[in-house]
């Protein structure tokens, strides 16, 4: 199935942090808003879950107003450093430079804190750094968007952060008498990008070719998976299996589907290079727990420009030729090559990928402690989970049940931040959600 771009209004709910002693958001006052309503915002945030299509959103903006014939610029969070320049997708470095020029607005979509979050833990303080310095002479006129899933956002660190080195300004006078509309309001603004409505998913299936919309969208009721369809990558994965088998299954179960239908034709296919299902799954396990082991998103074609900031397949794939693995890099599970490199195309599937890469290594004889101890450490006596590979453990809790009754003794409410709670056995469920409650009673948590 050949991705499409389904022309869809998103829309936008106004969030507000809980408070100065809870580190969350929780849902503000007033009405959904579309694009048009908050673009001419100055500091913006836009919370989203996994999936829900931030990152789609976010390049689309960008291109739209730059159509418009303004200034408008796409940037991964992640990619801002030292090399600046070359971190532009949407826009280039000599169209920034002519706007820092100019005496013209500009609107920039930096994308996104969680994959910034995936180096370090100062990765989002040194790239907001280094973009307020580069815009300094000029974050006045500057309209900065950026996206988030929720549980990377600390409401409060971070908005300090954002207003500290990306601070705003009144307009001057003659500025602010010319266009009054305008809201400059120097506060970060807050948004969640709400899901899709059903209306918005019969209209999704029909563009992507089920003639059955209806029988689709009761079957998606049928299984529970409404919450699923609400966002527009994981509604792709449904209308794909859905395609195929004309039945659907539990979250684990449609992105497992989908990573088979992804791989499919290439281990069918009866050209040169071929390679069978296990071998490619394998690659792709091997590829995503090195994305989640060094944090780098991107990996370079074997005949590509290889850099530090890269990851080199041939490294990792020992035996393979350099067809097979361009070959794989070629497979729906990655984007369009930009600059010889790919990346993983969706997240989740990454962080699955990566827990089954996990998974086979703990079941090696004497493995298990090392492959551990990448997602549990000790601080000052205490047990912690590792942030970074945080994500990956909500796919592995249902791989190894070692690893979840260690994952949720320290953290139960990891099972809610992601993977599929409903694939848990009834006893922990019960179990996860008993501690939870009585750690919000006992406010031991915040």
């Amino acid at each position: 199935m050949t991705d499409k771009i389904v022309e869809l209004i998103r829309r936008f709910t106004p969030m507000s942090p809980r408070s100065a002693e809870w580190d969350f958001l929780m849902p503000g006052s007033g009405k959904p808003m579309r694009w048009h309503e908050i673009e001419d915002a100055y500091r913006v945030l836009v919370i989203a879950d996994p999936g829900a299509g931030k990152t789609f959103e976010a390049q689309t903006r960008a291109k739209r107003i730059k159509e418009r014939g303004r200034h408008a610029f796409f940037i991964r969070i992640e990619k801002i450093d030292s090399n600046f320049e070359q971190a532009f997708e949407v826009g280039t470095a000599e169209e920034f430079d002519a706007w820092l020029a100019s005496t013209d607005q500009a609107w920039f979509f930096l994308d996104s804190v969680d994959e910034a979050q995936l180096e370090t833990p100062r990765a989002l303080e040194d790239a907001v750094r280094i973009f307020g310095a580069r815009c300094h002479a000029a974050l006045d006129r500057a309209r900065i968007f950026i996206t988030s899933r929720e549980d990377a956002w600390r409401a409060l660190p971070d908005q300090t952060l954002i207003e500290q080195h990306l601070p705003y300004g009144e307009p001057e006078p003659s500025e602010r008498d010319a266009d009054t509309s305008r809201d400059s309001d120097p506060s970060l603004k807050l948004f969640r990008l709400a899901g899709l409505s059903e209306d918005e998913i019969r209209l999704f299936a029909s563009h992507y070719g089920i003639s059955d919309v209806t029988d689709f969208v009761d079957a998606i009721k049928r299984a529970n998976l409404l919450q699923l369809a609400e966002r527009p990558f994981d509604l792709k994965a449904l209308i794909r299996v859905w395609i195929a088998d004309h039945k659907l299954g539990s979250r684990f179960d449609v992105l497992q589907r989908m990573i088979a239908l992804q791989l499919a034709p290439l281990s069918a296919t009866t050209a040169a290079v071929r390679l069978d299902a296990a071998k490619l799954r394998a690659g792709a396990q091997m590829l995503a727990g090195a994305v989640m082991m060094t944090g780098k998103a991107v990996i370079c074609l074997p005949n590509g420009v290889h850099s530090p900031d890269r990851i080199d397949p041939r490294i990792l794939l020992e035996g393979w030729s350099d067809a097979e693995i361009e070959a794989l890099l070629r497979t729906g599970l990655f984007d369009d090559i930009v600059y010889t490199s790919v990346r993983f195309r969706h997240r989740e599937i990454r962080e699955l990928l990566s827990a089954e890469w996990a998974n086979d290594l703990l079941n090696r004889p004497g493995e298990r402690p090392r492959i551990e101890n990448l997602f549990f450490r000790e601080r000052y006596g205490e047990a912690v989970i590792v942030p970074r590979t945080r994500p990956t453990l909500t796919w592995l809790i249902l791989l190894d049940n070692a690893v979840r009754d260690k994952a949720l003794a320290i953290a139960p409410e990891i099972a809610t931040e992601g993977g599929d709670p409903s694939r848990l056995p009834l006893d922990v469920r019960q179990a996860m959600l008993s501690n939870i409650v009585e750690r919000i009673a006992t406010r031991r948590d915040g």
